[in-house]
């Protein structure tokens, strides 16, 4: 095939809907432990804000104890999280979603 008609070619991006990936705290978990044994905390703490983006933040303040600020500066990438930040975050996210699909 000649090289110009290959890279002529269009490829479309698949449409995809993160929110769904997102709320589900088994697929959040894994590929959080994923980064984490490849030593890549930068993706780690990527995963746990993006999860974290589809949550109330009232919620999150009221039941988990992590202030409005923290939760934006996670985020943002602001701020490298402590561990017990994590435990919080992780708590959240599967009570949370674990709530919204039995409510389903």
């Amino acid at each position: 095939m000649n090289m110009s008609l290959k890279n002529n070619k269009k490829h479309k991006l698949m449409e995809h809907d993160t929110s769904i990936t997102l709320s589900n705290p088994r697929l959040v978990f894994k590929t959080f432990m994923e980064c984490l044994e490849e030593g890549d905390s930068q993706s780690a703490r990527e995963v746990l804000a993006a999860s974290l983006r589809y949550l109330s933040k009232s919620q999150l303040e009221k039941h988990y104890h992590i202030p409005r600020r923290t939760t934006y500066n996670l985020l943002s990438g602001k701020v490298v999280p402590s561990l017990d930040l994590v435990a919080k975050v992780c708590q959240a996210i599967r009570h949370e979603y674990g709530r919204a699909k039995s409510s389903i």
